[in-house]
């Protein structure tokens, strides 16, 4: 008798055991979860407070502005003077 066989199955016994489980099968509860959380809802979301809007302008200006005139850059140099 040929060891070689008994040993390939027992030894796929063992990796498909640990595939199994002892509760049934999910009813696919986890997936229509997953589902419904990716699908936008129809009905408008209630009003929340936001940014006013010149508030928003300002931001925006200086967020430009910033492109225009960019602030200086210092030279350090830390291993001595050039």
């Amino acid at each position: 008798m040929k060891t070689t066989p008994v040993i390939a199955a027992l030894c796929v016994l063992v990796l498909l055991g640990g595939c199994a489980t002892r509760t049934p099968a999910a009813t696919g509860a986890t997936v229509r979860a997953i589902m419904a959380s990716q699908i936008i809802s129809p009905e408008p979301k209630a009003a929340s407070e936001g940014t006013e809007a010149g508030t928003a302008i300002l931001a925006y200006k200086n967020y430009q502005g910033s492109f225009a005139a960019p602030a200086p850059q210092v030279e350090i140099s830390l291993f001595g003077k050039k």
